[in-house]
């Protein structure tokens, strides 16, 4: 939808900067402004990434291939050329990105209290709001993902998936009531988007979830595909479609 840049690579990942996110960094130097606000913009660039390539270097830890980093609106996207091969390296890789930016969060805090650096100070807050809206228990975000894998323990991958969007769909109504009660619009802006990334996860768990067998721990990758789902944008971030079963939905 929007066009894309690559800006390098960094440990072995290709990263693109969006469009998109080139209009949310703008927006939040024009509402800080001066030296704090590029500063701020500077930050959110940084943590952003990191967070991201946490996701990204537990992925290949895991063997799942992680094809590119992307920065957009939403945030980042660690995108994968396939999916995860059980439940706990979903649960893995889903948290990594939560847990750096806790880690940047305490350190940022405590130091710009102890240096009284209303920048540094900065930088903390923002990766803990960074850490807290992703672990929110909803689809497509971390806190999603990782409920989902445990729920997996008792659920099939697709009930398991509907589940978890129920509730990112509720998140997403609450989002709109909160930016609208509260004049906080850009929740009111990320409301359909969530909505929309939910529907296409449910999609996304009918075409694979054949795949998968089931037992205590959670799914787990049954047998090899017999089909090679192709590399796609988006998510944090695969969209794999089997075309066997395309005519069937």
């Amino acid at each position: 939808m929007f066009k894309r840049w690559r800006l390098g690579s960094v440990l072995g990942f290709p990263v693109y900067l969006n469009l998109s996110f080139v209009i949310l960094l703008a927006a939040a130097y024009f509402w800080l402004g001066g030296l704090l606000g590029v500063g701020v913009v500077v930050a959110t660039f940084a943590s952003v990434l990191l967070h991201e390539l946490g996701h990204a270097v537990v992925a290949r830890r895991r063997k799942v291939p992680v094809h590119a980093i992307e920065l957009s609106f939403l945030g980042g996207a660690a995108q994968m050329s396939t999916l995860p091969r059980s439940a706990s390296d979903e649960v893995a890789i889903a948290i990594a990105g939560p847990l750096v930016s806790l880690a940047l969060a305490g350190l940022g805090l405590g130091l710009g209290s102890v240096l009284d650096s209303q920048l540094v100070f900065t930088l903390g807050a923002i990766n803990l709001v960074l850490a807290i809206f992703n672990l929110v228990p909803a689809l497509p975000m971390d806190g999603g993902r990782i409920l989902r894998a445990l729920m997996t323990r008792r659920l099939d991958y697709v009930r398991a998936t509907d589940t978890a969007v129920g509730l990112a769909r509720a998140v997403a109504v609450g989002f709109a009531v909160l930016g609208v009660t509260y004049g906080a619009y850009q929740l009111v802006v990320l409301a359909p988007f969530l909505w929309m990334m939910g529907t296409r996860e449910r999609q996304l768990a009918r075409a694979v979830a054949h795949r998968y067998s089931y037992d205590r721990r959670g799914y787990r990758e049954d047998l090899a595909p017999r089909w090679a789902p192709p590399v796609a944008r988006g998510g944090w971030g695969f969209t794999a479609v089997d075309p066997r079963r395309s005519s069937e939905r």
